[in-house]
C-alpha cells in the first residue's frame, strides 16, 4: 500500500471540492428559467460580481506569505429592497423564491471555497503555481460559463453591413 503524498492528496481534495462547486453551479443555471423565477439584471450582475470576488478572496489566501489570514466570508445574501412589500403578485413570489435558493447555494459555494482555502496550508498540503492557476482559472470559467444562462437571448437578426 503506497502513501499518499501531500501533493496527491491536495490533488485529490481539490478536485473533490471543486467537483462540488460545479455542481452547485450547475444548479444555479436552474436559476435562470423565467418560467420558475423572476430576477434583475442587477441581482445577477450582485451575484456573479460575488461570486468573482470569493474567488479573488481565497486565491489570495494561496498567494500569501503569512500564516495569519484574514478571516473568510461564509455566507451571500442579496440585499433586500422591499418597497413592495405586502403585494405578493406572482412576479414577486417568483423573485423571493430565485433569491432564496440562490442565497442557499451561493453560502453552499463560499463554505466549499473556504475548504480550498484551508488547502493553502504548506505544512499539510504541496502544490505548485501552475495547479493554483488551473484551480482558480476553472472556477473562473464555471462563472462564465453559468453566467451565459442568464443573459438575455437575441431576439432579432440584422445585418452586418
Amino acid at each position: 500500500m503506497s502513501i499518499e503524498t501531500r501533493q496527491e492528496k491536495f490533488r485529490r481534495i481539490a478536485e473533490k471540492r471543486m467537483t462540488r462547486i460545479f455542481l452547485d453551479m450547475n444548479l444555479i443555471a436552474n436559476l435562470s428559467n423565467r418560467n420558475n423565477y423572476m430576477y434583475s439584471n442587477q441581482e445577477v450582475e450582485g451575484f456573479f460580481r460575488a461570486y468573482k470576488a470569493k474567488g479573488k478572496e481565497v486565491r489570495a489566501y494561496f498567494e500569501s506569505e503569512t500564516s495569519v489570514k484574514q478571516p473568510l466570508s461564509t455566507s451571500f445574501s442579496f440585499s433586500y429592497n422591499n418597497e413592495n412589500s405586502g403585494n405578493n403578485n406572482l412576479r414577486e413570489v417568483k423573485n423571493t423564491k430565485f433569491k432564496s435558493i440562490a442565497e442557499k447555494r451561493m453560502t453552499r459555494i463560499f463554505l466549499d471555497m473556504n475548504l480550498i482555502a484551508n488547502l493553502s496550508n504548506k505544512k499539510n498540503y504541496n502544490y505548485t503555481a501552475q495547479e493554483i492557476d488551473e484551480l482558480f482559472q476553472a472556477y473562473e470559467n464555471k462563472g462564465k460559463e453559468i453566467k451565459k444562462y442568464f443573459d438575455p437571448l437575441k431576439e432579432e437578426f440584422t445585418f452586418l453591413n
